[in-house]
């Protein structure tokens, strides 16, 4: 009796001992393996678990020239603001594809589950943002990743965008030689030449099922907010930009993004202040779009 009990002790301790170094073994290995691909990311300046939000305006500055403005509003980890496996899994694959795409920045949100995703955004972005500003404005809501190859980090961002500055973004004509503070913000100039042309085509579609007496329900991969943000600017003294402290708004360097813009048909002007934009005469006419 005494010799078969230990016998089947025997043979189940030897199957639980398999199937704990199996287990182990295979959190390992998945360990491993997450650590890896975040390794890879780092090493390509991508943030993939990590959701960024801010918000971008045009402005003029004291010396008459337009600016580009980018300000953060704070991030968060998806693990924690994406509460369900499914969203933040669809969120993930939707920002991975993109990634492989340099010249879309827009992250689609298509569908009910686009749907569900952009109130996900925008409810964690109410609660990062602070309406600090002097009148209400509506702003466009677009999750955007830009992977132009001259930048050095990549992060999925949940965008605003003041919607009276959209119209600057309607040609390269009327926006590439908008000032930036730094030389990576070129590439918000090309993802709001993105984002322009994707929302005009969004009012359009709801404008066409409105007329039709169809639903919108699902139609919107960008919103519309009602927001009071604070839009003023402080300009770098000619002291702190003398002495190093502070950088000044300059020309975007278009030279470093030449592929992107081979690729996109556009060719920036060799002069960097005549042009449409940031000429006295360019600033008469788009105040009137």
């Amino acid at each position: 009796m005494w010799e078969s009990l230990w016998k089947v002790i025997h043979e189940e301790s030897i199957g639980i001992l398999i199937g704990a170094a199996f287990a182990l073994a295979t959190a390992w290995l998945a360990g491993w393996w997450r650590r890896r691909r975040e390794m890879q990311e780092i090493q390509h300046g991508q943030q993939f678990q990590q959701l960024e939000f801010a918000y971008v305006f045009v402005t003029t500055g004291t010396d008459g020239l337009r600016r580009l403005v980018v300000r953060m509003i704070g991030c968060l980890p998806l693990k924690v603001f994406v509460a369900k496996d499914a969203i933040r899994s669809h969120l993930l694959g939707l920002t991975h594809a993109s990634a492989r795409d340099e010249l879309n920045s827009v992250i689609p949100m298509e569908g009910r589950l686009g749907s569900f995703v952009l109130r996900e955004l925008h409810g964690h972005l109410r609660t990062l943002l602070e309406e600090s500003g002097q009148r209400r404005e509506w702003w466009v809501m677009v999750p955007v990743l830009e992977t132009f190859r001259p930048l050095q980090y990549v992060a999925p961002t949940v965008m605003l965008i003041r919607k009276a500055d959209l119209a600057l973004f309607a040609s390269f004509e009327t926006c590439q030689d908008l000032l930036v503070h730094h030389g990576s913000d070129a590439a918000k100039i090309l993802t709001l030449m993105e984002v322009h042309r994707k929302f005009a085509i969004q009012q359009q579609r709801l404008a066409q099922a409105r007329a039709a007496g169809r639903s919108t329900q699902y139609l919107e991969e960008m919103w519309l907010l009602d927001l009071c943000l604070s839009t003023d600017m402080t300009e770098p003294t000619a002291d702190e930009v003398a002495e190093g402290t502070l950088k000044p708004f300059r020309q975007p360097p278009w030279n470093r993004f030449a592929s992107a813009l081979d690729a996109l048909g556009l060719n920036p002007s060799t002069s960097a202040h005549d042009t449409p934009t940031n000429t006295p005469r360019g600033r008469r006419d788009l105040a009137q779009i």
